[in-house]
């Protein structure tokens, strides 16, 4: 009983961190059809951002996920307007491969910059709220991971209401669904462009105040988070934003069981098995589309 509680609770956790990190990854390939290599580097900017807020200002430390919300939604914008936008509609060009790898060098050269003016060392940062809720049968939860499931699950209905009822959501689902229709219904597709990119890096900021009082800021804190959102997207389906989130959920409960079940050195290398299993047997992911079903 106690071993299935403390999956359930870790599985709330680790999914709802997993689908706030990959969402903005999925909204981006789902307008741009780029896998955007720089979300990753987003959540370690956010990260840093609330630290120099925090530690080296000292300003309040919940204000500080607001301020790495918009400093990674800047940087977000200056990424697409750097890495991205140049390459769009070029004649000659393999569009998705060439963004794929210019996104990858927009976040190495972020990465060196913050190694460059911070150095490698891994930095403290405060949790949002300290403490630790005892739940039945000798289980406990931090309150921060309860206030990371909350804020994870509040930022993903937030969305959800954004995309479905906002006029600039309402935009970016119909360049999603179909790209020339939207044009041709006066949609202006580059500038929803811009909005999708800077609002997946804002909310790969606030994933990395989240994180990084448990996983530390430091150059590199970054490279997981991007890992597990390329797999969480693979599974879901590229683009799938209700995969993304159901997709996240497993993912977090094959971490979870594996980890309280097995060992967590197991964790990462049964992901990549789930992963192969579904490469071969659905290649578009569990709630993707086949390629030809797009055209």
């Amino acid at each position: 009983m106690n071993l299935a509680l403390q999956t359930l609770v870790s599985t709330i956790v680790q999914g709802s961190m997993l689908a706030l990190i990959t969402i903005g990854m999925s909204l981006v390939y789902g307008t741009l059809r780029v896998l955007n290599m720089a979300q990753g580097v987003m959540v370690m900017v956010g990260g840093m951002a609330a630290y120099v807020f925090v530690e080296q200002w000292g300003l309040p430390v919940w204000a500080s996920l607001l301020f790495a919300a918009f400093v990674a939604f800047l940087l977000g914008v200056v990424s697409f307007y750097g890495a991205v936008r140049p390459l769009l509609g070029r004649a000659g060009v393999d569009f998705e491969m060439t963004a794929f790898i210019s996104t990858f060098a927009i976040a190495t050269i972020i990465q060196s910059l913050v190694l460059a003016i911070f150095g490698p060392r891994q930095k403290p940062f405060p949790e949002l709220v300290s403490g630790r809720l005892d739940l039945f049968s000798g289980v406990s939860i931090t309150y921060h991971s309860l206030l990371m499931a909350v804020v994870a699950i509040g930022m993903l209905l937030g969305l959800g209401a954004f995309l479905t009822r906002n006029r600039y959501g309402l935009a970016i689902t119909a360049v999603a669904q179909n790209l020339d229709a939207a044009r041709l219904m006066g949609i202006p597709a580059r500038r929803v462009y811009v909005v999708t990119v800077g609002l997946a890096a804002a909310l790969a900021g606030i994933a990395g105040v989240l994180l990084a009082p448990i996983y530390f800021v430091y150059p590199n804190s970054g490279d997981l988070p991007l890992l597990q959102a390329m797999i969480v997207a693979i599974f879901a389906g590229l683009g799938s934003v209700r995969g993304t989130i159901i997709a996240a959920y497993i993912i977090g409960f094959v971490q979870a069981a594996v980890s309280i079940y097995w060992s967590s050195t197991y964790a990462l290398p049964v992901l990549y098995a789930a992963i192969l299993i579904v490469l071969v047997f659905r290649p578009w992911g569990i709630d993707g589309k086949p390629q030809e079903a797009r055209l």
